[in-house]
């Protein structure tokens, strides 16, 4: 595959990672959300077929968008949080007292960053100190070590067609977390609907409610893989 064509499909998952979330937020609000169907195609549908999907595609889009700016808000801190201790990913990878790699291949991630990218052997050593996590200034200097190394990684493979793969994860990372921010608001929507008399607490009602709340969870799931798999995968890359 040439840069270009890298360069094409990573462009077209970007778009798709912002267009899908919309539209699935769209469909499921009538089927399995508290917006009767009656009410959204009255006041969006013209009856015309083509002016309609031009219309959804374009509300999609920007719901997407909208879904986007919110999740990186939203659902982004609570995967650092519960995943990455309050960090990115990309932060802490490199720090064996974590355990996040093996140790040989910290070994060969550390010999390339003072080899390759011109780190410093002394800078680097507090990624192999095993009490770093107990001593806030040394964590936080590892951090820093860790997040620099990524930084300059990143920007060395960016334009090849390993680093447009690797990126392609970063595309899936922002749908699947987009997509759990759109379930979730389902969730809520559809327990704010009860007390409001737009739904029924009915057996089903409940089944509803726990399925939109199962899917939120997977997609959170799927978007704390697909980050982690972005990092890993600019260092298996190239390294």
């Amino acid at each position: 595959m040439t840069t270009d064509k890298a360069l094409n499909k990573l462009t077209y998952y970007d778009t798709l990672s912002d267009l899908l979330p919309g539209v699935i937020f769209l469909w499921a609000l009538p089927t399995i959300g508290p917006v009767r169907s009656g009410i959204t195609k009255g006041s969006v549908l013209t009856g015309n077929t083509i002016i309609d999907l031009i219309v959804f595609v374009v509300l999609s889009y920007i719901l997407g968008h909208v879904l986007q700016f919110l999740s990186k808000y939203s659902m982004e801190p609570l995967l650092k949080k519960i995943f990455w201790k309050g960090q990115f990913f990309s932060d802490i990878f490199l720090i064996g007292a974590y355990r996040l790699c093996a140790k040989e291949e910290l070994l060969r991630y550390v010999n390339f960053a003072e080899s390759e990218l011109g780190f410093q052997k002394e800078d680097l050593s507090v990624l192999l100190d095993p009490e770093v996590i107990t001593d806030e200034s040394k964590e936080k200097k590892a951090m820093q070590v860790c997040g620099a190394i990524y930084h300059l990684l990143d920007a060395k493979i960016q334009d090849t067609s390993a680093g447009q793969k690797a990126h392609l994860q970063s595309a899936f990372y922002s749908l699947f977390r987009n997509l759990s921010l759109s379930f979730l608001l389902l969730t809520v929507a559809n327990l704010v609907a009860i007390p409001l008399k737009y739904m029924e607490l009915t057996g089903s009602t409940v089944l509803l409610i726990l399925f939109n709340l199962a899917l939120a969870a997977v997609f959170f799931v799927l978007a704390r893989e697909r980050g982690e798999r972005y990092v890993k995968g600019l260092f298996w890359s190239y390294v």
